[in-house]
């Protein structure tokens, strides 16, 4: 795409948001093997030392994510505020979510979250490169270790 290079920015955040929009989809409707094309080849993930922990390979991530979606009947993400830095064919960002879970005895959970993503243009698509959940609320999950979105105390500086 050429011209001015704000258009060209514009058009990769929405190609992003999509992305992140159809992994989230693609979960929810339990869609495996959806959810593992949204990522690279060799992308890393870490959902938390009680999901899963580090997980490096696409293949990988699809069987822990298989694994871990099979104690849902349903699930819903709902992404919320996004950051996205562009540069060049790799980018950064963070996307804010809340996600509901249904166990299959009825026992529902919330988390909210947030995404801490590296994506990577590869052959003109964006995919998901690195992946890191931090969440700032559970209900649920009982004995589930996480990686807590960091915050800054009240009155420190910075």
């Amino acid at each position: 795409m050429s011209g001015d290079p704000r258009i060209r920015t514009l058009v990769d955040r929405a190609e992003i948001g999509e992305l992140v929009a159809r992994y989230c989809d693609r979960l929810d409707g339990y869609d495996i093997d959806g959810v593992s094309l949204t990522f690279t080849e060799d992308a890393r993930t870490d959902y938390g030392p009680g999901r899963g922990g580090s997980v490096i390979g696409r293949d990988a991530i699809r069987s822990r994510i298989e694994r871990g979606q099979a104690a849902f009947r349903r699930t819903h993400h709902q992404v919320g505020h996004q950051t996205i830095e562009i540069d060049g064919d790799d980018a950064s960002g963070i996307v804010a979510a809340l996600t509901w879970h249904e166990r299959h005895d009825g026992t529902q959970e919330l988390l909210a979250l947030r995404y801490v993503d590296e994506y990577r243009r590869v052959e003109g698509q964006w995919l998901i490169a690195a992946r890191r959940v931090e969440i700032s609320i559970v209900e649920g999950f009982v004995g589930t270790e996480w990686n807590w979105w960091p915050r800054a105390e009240p009155g420190s500086a910075g």
